[in-house]
């Protein structure tokens, strides 16, 4: 499924974690004339064999070997060669090209020269390149640069700023999806690693390594990562040790307690999140209480985290069923996604009438539930037989198929003139939560360029809301309308896909397959560094964006000049 929280004050600014993935004016980079503008246009197309790289190559123009990344593939072949060059200038840019190749056919090049620590601001994407295209070969040559990282010890005068997190983001990058166990990790030194939460500079990274292991139980104190939270000067570490709390089970049952009633909205819907992996009375009541009160962000996490606990508990399956009658849908469908953990015969029967519902959202929602049991799976299969020309028919073949959603058509690459024109504009997205505008990145012109067309031409009129994860994104994409599935893919452009708060990324099923759905980043979401493309940032209206609810719906999409009071 593509990729397909909430509520803090304002818009907070972080130190970049990777490396040329800070957010650019689009008048600081020429981007569209001369032989630049050719790349550009080749990498689109993904055409590797095209003569302009080796042109811009033949007149030491190093950036082919960037945009050589990023098409992959014969790409990444041409790229190889120039990791082992003598030329520090080339082989830096050739290691950016590794990082975004995702290609470990490149380990052996890329670990023929394992410096202790990049030399120079102009060649320090040797640890993002290992994380991505390094393979399972480097994390020995990771972890020891990340144990080489020490509290209150910062590197020689003449690094980069950012070499302290180099390693911390690669090494992060290579274990990213695999959900190893911290003893699977051979040598790696937690301790220190928590350490560094405590650390300017490298609070985030060591924090949002941490979150990506489990059994950390037994690597770490609870006693000394409950002292980090509280000495944490940064709302993103407590929200992210937060997770790692929750792995020490029911004994930091207490300590979750007091979080979650705290002022934070971060840390407190972390907090409740992290209840649903425990197993004790007291929170099990506790997110009960929750899910009855409060606002609708708390009480949707709250719903949600009580589908993985205490199954059958009469407690929890009365106020699950209630709340299956919530006016608002939002708390509505995740009472009964929960539900179905605990009653999978009700959840069944009340998923059977949703789907036949005028209410679309309710509708899509219940695809999930009946996907999760094989009477409900012979329901979707006679429903999408029942509607092969419908949207709703669609979804209900991608719930039982989701590689059908990454069967794609790509778009033909537009003009450069039309691109450069829409980095002149603003998209606009009037919700029912608000006016959300929406800035284009210098560095993903082509897909800012395709949500813009996808505005002017009215397709973007009525899409749901129908992906929103409380401390991690709002998602919208959603639509009845048939033709959508007709406007084609666009392709990664991963060049500074610094996801930050507020920055709005291409949801994707794979690669090259983003088109239509994209997603506002409601937290900071380091993971997705590199792998799914930001093509824009939110100019104005992030409180409207914090706000949105699971079935709340673009009513207008439209763009407008950049410099419009209306984006002011």
């Amino acid at each position: 499924m593509k990729l397909k929280h909430v509520a803090v004050v304002g818009l907070l600014t972080f130190t970049s974690i990777t490396p040329g993935f800070a957010w650019q004016k689009n008048d600081e980079v020429n981007k569209f004339n001369g032989l630049n503008a050719q790349m550009l246009a080749a990498t689109d197309a993904r055409d590797a064999l095209n003569q302009v790289f080796d042109q811009a190559l033949s007149k030491g123009d190093y950036r082919a070997l960037e945009y050589l990344g990023q098409i992959g593939g014969e790409g990444c072949k041409k790229i190889a060669p120039y990791l082992t060059s003598d030329d520090m200038h080339a082989r830096a840019a050739a290691r950016k090209g590794a990082m975004l190749c995702h290609d470990t056919d490149l380990s052996d090049a890329l670990l023929a020269f394992p410096e202790a620590l990049p030399p120079s601001a102009g060649d320090d994407y040797l640890y993002p390149a290992l994380g991505f295209s390094g393979g399972p070969a480097a994390r020995k040559l990771l972890i020891e640069q990340v144990n080489a990282i020490q509290p209150g010890q910062p590197f020689n005068v003449g690094y980069p700023d950012n070499a302290r997190t180099m390693p911390l983001f690669g090494l992060l990058q290579s274990v990213v999806y695999d959900q190893l166990a911290a003893s699977a990790m051979e040598g790696l030194n937690f301790g220190n690693l928590l350490a560094l939460t405590g650390e300017m500079g490298t609070a985030e990274a060591a924090a949002y390594l941490l979150t990506r292991f489990t059994g950390l139980d037994a690597v770490l104190e609870q006693a000394a990562v409950e002292a980090a939270i509280t000495s944490a000067d940064n709302v993103i570490v407590r929200t992210l040790l937060v997770r790692v709390l929750r792995q020490f089970g029911n004994a930091a049952a207490g300590t979750l307690m007091t979080l979650a009633q705290g002022d934070e909205a971060p840390v407190k819907l972390a907090a409740l999140r992290a209840m649903g992996y425990l197993s004790d009375g007291e929170t099990m009541k506790f997110l009960v209480r929750a899910a009855s009160r409060g606002d609708d962000h708390s009480r949707q996490v709250a719903l949600a985290a009580l589908g993985g606990r205490n199954a059958g508990a009469p407690l929890v399956v009365k106020k699950l069923k209630e709340t299956l009658g919530d006016q608002n849908g939002w708390l509505a469908t995740t009472a009964l996604e929960s539900l179905h953990a605990h009653s999978e015969d009700e959840a069944i029967r009340f998923a059977k009438i949703w789907l036949r519902r005028e209410d679309y959202y309710k509708s899509f929602k219940a695809m999930s539930v009946l996907n999760r049991s094989e009477e409900g799976k012979t329901v979707l299969q006679e429903y999408a037989d029942a509607n092969p020309d419908t949207n709703r028919g669609r979804e209900a073949a991608i719930a039982l198929d989701p590689s059908i959603e990454a069967v794609t058509e790509p778009r033909d690459t537009p003009s450069i003139k039309l691109v450069a024109g829409y980095q002149k504009r603003e998209l606009v997205l009037e919700t029912t939560r608000g006016n959300i505008c929406i800035a284009p990145s210098g560095a993903a012109p082509y897909a800012a360029a395709n949500f813009m067309l996808l505005a002017d031409a009215g397709r973007m009129d009525g899409m749901l809301w129908h992906r929103v994860i409380p401390n991690f994104v709002a998602q919208a994409g959603q639509t009845e309308d048939p033709e959508i599935n007709k406007w084609g893919s666009v392709r990664e452009e991963w060049f500074e896909s610094n996801h930050q708060i507020g920055t709005v990324g291409v949801a994707t099923a794979g690669r090259d397959t983003g088109g239509t759905q994209f997603f506002i980043n409601t937290a900071y979401n380091m993971h997705l560094n590199g792998r799914y493309t930001v093509f824009g940032r939110v100019s104005k209206g992030l409180e409207a964006a914090f706000a949105l609810q699971e079935g709340d719906v673009i009513t207008k999409a439209s763009t407008i000049a950049a410099g419009d009071e209306a984006c002011q």
